[in-house]
């Protein structure tokens, strides 16, 4: 039995291959336009898989480049700072040095104070310092804060944290980008026995009385004193008579009168001397103003100057004098060797941590050329083939429409006689 076919047929079945091949054609046209083998997952489904895995791996290297060139910047601005606060350190010990010549007098020495003050301001700058995007570099985690601020009462406060920040640079690798300014400036191991002097934020005196960085006169006692505090605490004026400001400096541990300093006069700028050491305070405290000497094992750099000019400004020129200024300038040096030293091994963290990253870097640039590698071949056409494919499937096209035109020329009539 023979099978009909219509005339509907024969021209659906006509249009559909045409239709099919001209498809055929276009998308061999779209491809080499573009340069891309696969248009849809459907021209390639294990493929497709392959390249969206390799676009994340190079997408994600590409982060991790990103990242890598970040902790660069930051590291080399940091490595930056700290040698310029290196080279003031270095010039402030040579004045060190020269200040201890003994020829010079007071007057020299005060000469010699006001470039310290310059190179102090410098250093204080430096300290707070911001990176490139606008935080500064020495704060740990708070880095909208800045981390060195003169406190009013005297002395120093840090106001940033110990945090140290990471950035992540691969995907097992993390990369230290900050260094705290504590562990850098502040938790300096001293030489001997010291104390660092500040007043509290709540005292009520105007104007703001502040107290001197101070000097060590009798290490002996100092030691005595350690590890406890001092409080200058002052008293009600009509505690003593004539009625005057006068002062209080107990133990802070048990609140014991140290040495008898009960009521004692204050005089605006004059001595106060105590466990073998000597502060000043300035301006006009009022009844219950609190100031604070603290005995530490650590000296921060800012609070080493400040006790090198507190005597480069203070002390004469008669024998005693001389032996508290000979002192002085040895515990200076070597304060400032100790901040050298710290500073010096922070500097050395850096440049491992640059060397980590740049090799990681490296690293990362190849992996991604061979993930790219991978990709072209995937993904990319190959013009040489496209173009043999387009001639044939032009071809086969050509003649389908051919023979799609002469079978529907056919007609029954055409043989009746």
């Amino acid at each position: 039995m023979s099978a009909r076919i219509s005339t509907n047929q024969i021209y659906g079945n006509g249009v559909k291959q045409m239709m099919s091949l001209s498809q055929q054609v276009n998308d061999t046209q779209l491809k080499i336009s573009t340069g891309k083998r696969i248009l849809t997952p459907a021209d390639d489904p294990v493929a497709s898989t392959r390249i969206l895995q390799l676009d994340q791996e190079i997408a994600l290297t590409n982060q991790y480049e990103n990242n890598t060139i970040f902790v660069t910047s930051r590291l080399q601005q940091e490595e930056g700072v700290l040698s310029s606060i290196e080279d003031s350190i270095a010039r402030i010990r040579d004045l060190t040095i020269s200040a201890g010549n003994g020829a010079y007098t007071k007057v020299d020495r005060k000469a010699i104070a006001l470039e310290v003050e310059q190179r102090v301001k410098e250093l204080f700058t430096n300290m707070n310092k911001k990176d490139a995007s606008g935080e500064y570099m020495f704060s740990g985690f708070n880095g909208q804060s800045q981390p060195f601020v003169e406190n009013p009462g005297g002395g120093y406060q840090y106001k940033g944290d110990e945090g140290q920040r990471f950035l992540q640079i691969a995907t097992t690798t993390t990369v230290a980008t900050s260094d705290s300014g504590k562990d850098l400036f502040l938790d300096i191991p001293s030489s001997k026995i010291t104390f660092n002097a500040y007043g509290f934020d709540s005292n009520q005196g105007y104007p703001t009385p502040v107290i001197s960085s101070g000097l060590t006169l009798d290490q002996s006692k100092l030691d005595e004193l350690f590890p406890d505090d001092a409080i200058i605490e002052f008293n009600n004026e009509f505690d003593v008579h004539p009625a005057k400001a006068n002062f209080t400096v107990r133990r802070r541990s048990d609140n014991h009168i140290i040495e008898g300093m009960q009521n004692v006069p204050f005089t605006n700028n004059g001595n106060i001397s105590f466990s073998g050491i000597q502060v000043s305070i300035t301006g006009n405290p009022a009844p219950g103003d609190d100031f604070v000497v603290q005995s530490t094992q650590k000296q921060g750099i800012l609070e080493t100057f400040e006790k090198f000019l507190y005597g480069l400004y203070n002390l004469d020129d008669n024998p005693t004098d001389r032996s508290v200024l000979s002192n002085l300038l040895e515990d200076t040096l070597n304060n400032l060797d100790s901040a050298s030293i710290n500073i010096s091994e922070v500097r050395t963290q850096i440049g491992a941590r640059l060397n980590t990253t740049e090799s990681t870097k490296d690293l990362h640039q190849e992996m991604k050329l061979m993930a790219q590698e991978v990709r072209s071949k995937l993904a990319d056409i190959d013009f040489a083939e496209a173009v043999s494919q387009l001639q044939m499937e032009s071809f086969v096209l050509e003649a389908a429409q051919q023979s799609y035109a002469k079978v529907t020329a056919l007609s029954l009539f055409d043989y009746i006689r």
